[in-house]
């Protein structure tokens, strides 16, 4: 009878520190499985003793990949040992404890967070074994695909926005890849080779996302594309670049891999991404706003409801565009991609039809609401100046305008200053701010020394939606910018 309530204790114990485990595995998860990024989380977590058991509620669930599923069964298995340690050995090794062995085992359960670190830490090797079998079947695929063309879009912000404008100009001649969201990791975008690509697809437009240097030049050896558009390079990451400059270097690992053979399209808007058009080595092309753009815009005409201009190319050719997308700054990402298509062989008019079909992005100033009250979802838009351009486009609206915004994340010792210029731009151009979370909200206050309207600080986005619920009338146009996933709550 007690051996039988000993393997009770065991079982339940295991069983009480995966579910325990979960929110810290779902923290791991959207931390890239780094586990230096991780422990930030561990430490915040062993000091706020009420979060060891009752965990904060989150906005993304957990998903159970298999590599999610390996790290569960190792932490069981982990935890299971302990357990028969401290149930089964530990008596036996120190026959006077002062404490019940079952005492010991149960405090695995609070420690459940610990435990994760150790499991994660235990499966890196096996992990990097699985990873490096997929990425040669993903590399031998695209071998296997000579005829494919590969055309790789990187930038500190208007990426994905890019890479779905140029799948739906491309559309209009070729049969197009394009990996869904954000898949722009190397494992992201080994996953889409191996699960999505066809043997029909003719185009597979390839998202570059990076937070270290290096992490393009992995994805540039995986893919070898033949083809580039740089977006932008701006505050983004700073905590791991360190610096502007090593945000241009890690952007400027995809204009490496293009050789002097490739082909790359640079925005103008961006000052620095014209001083890496200069040093490229490869058949570039400019696209933008300057008279002197071999692709540029004319005739602007940004509104509430979408944006019209019209089309130049360096040969004369002129045509009428219309788009339902918002912001002078998507305008920016439509011509570096118009530019790419036209280089590609479309003809303007193909690229015209295909701009008047673009869809606006999830997430990315899209309009969601407009009775009583227009909704603008801008929640992945982390950057400093695509806030920037958002609040240009609420500036724009009728009626009282409303932000509500976190701030910024990942800004290293700039985050406190670009703060302050937000709480400048929304002085400038919002009736109400909801700021959310305390210290971001008193940095960002430091720059709106100038702003007559109402300021509320919230702890929550879920906070944030109830006090609207209570002050919002109708007329009211809510722009939401940026919304932190929950490893940054």
């Amino acid at each position: 009878m007690i051996l039988f309530a000993k393997i009770l204790l065991v079982c339940a114990v295991t069983a009480l520190t995966v579910l325990a485990a979960r929110y810290s595995v779902h923290m791991m998860q959207l931390e890239g499985y780094f586990l230096s990024q991780y422990v930030p989380h561990l430490f915040a977590r062993l000091r706020r003793p009420r979060y060891l058991l009752a965990p904060p509620t989150v906005k993304k669930p957990l998903h159970y990949t298999p590599r999610i599923l390996r790290l569960l069964v190792c932490l069981a298995i982990l935890t299971a040992l302990f357990a028969v340690f401290f149930t089964f050995g530990l008596p036996a090794l120190c026959p006077s404890l002062p404490f019940p062995p079952a005492v010991f085992c149960v405090l695995l359960v609070p420690l459940a967070s610990l435990w994760v670190l150790c499991a994660a830490a235990i499966m890196l090797p096996v992990e990097k074994a699985i990873a490096r079998v997929f990425v040669r079947d993903a590399a031998r695929r695209l071998k296997e695909r000579s005829d494919l063309q590969i055309v790789a879009i990187t930038g500190s912000y208007g990426k994905t926005s890019t890479k779905f404008i140029l799948s739906t100009l491309l559309s209009e001649r070729f049969s197009c890849l394009t990996p869904p969201s954000s898949y722009n990791t190397t494992l992201g975008v080994v996953r889409v080779i191996r699960e999505r690509l066809q043997p029909d697809d003719e185009v597979f437009i390839c998202e570059m996302g990076s937070r270290h240097i290096g992490d393009i030049r992995e994805l540039c050896d995986l893919v070898r594309p033949t083809r580039a558009i740089l977006t932008s390079i701006g505050p983004q990451h700073l905590d791991t670049f360190g610096s502007i400059e090593g945000v241009k270097q890690g952007k400027y690992e995809l204009i490496e891999a293009l050789g002097t053979t490739g082909t790359a399209v640079f925005s103008s808007l961006n000052e620095d991404v014209r001083a890496l058009y200069e040093k490229a080595p490869c058949r570039k092309i400019s696209a933008g706003f300057l008279p002197e753009d071999d692709v540029r815009a004319e005739n602007l005409s940004v509104g509430c409801s979408g944006s019209a201009f019209t089309l130049v190319t360096r040969e004369g050719e002129r045509v009428e565009c219309v788009t339902r997308l918002l912001g002078e700054h998507n305008i920016s990402n439509i011509l570096v991609a118009a530019a790419m298509a036209l280089d590609m062989g479309l003809t303007p008019e193909e690229v015209s039809r295909g701009i008047a079909k673009i869809q606006p992005i999830e997430h990315r100033l899209q309009i969601v609401k407009q009775t009583p009250i227009t909704v603008i979802d801008d929640a992945f838009n982390a950057s400093p100046n695509g806030a920037k351009a958002a609040l240009n486009v609420l500036a724009r609206f009728t009626g009282r305008r409303v932000i509500v915004t976190p701030g910024f994340v990942e800004l290293g010792s700039e985050q406190a200053r670009f703060h302050r210029e937000l709480g400048e731009e929304i002085a400038a151009c919002a009736d109400v701010a909801v700021l959310v979370g305390k210290k971001r909200a008193a940095e960002i206050q430091a720059g709106m020394t100038d702003f007559k309207g109402e300021t509320h600080i919230v702890e929550s986005l879920e906070e944030a939606m109830t006090l609207l619920k209570d002050i919002s009338v109708t007329g009211d146009v809510v722009l939401f910018e940026n919304d932190l996933p929950d490893n940054y709550e």
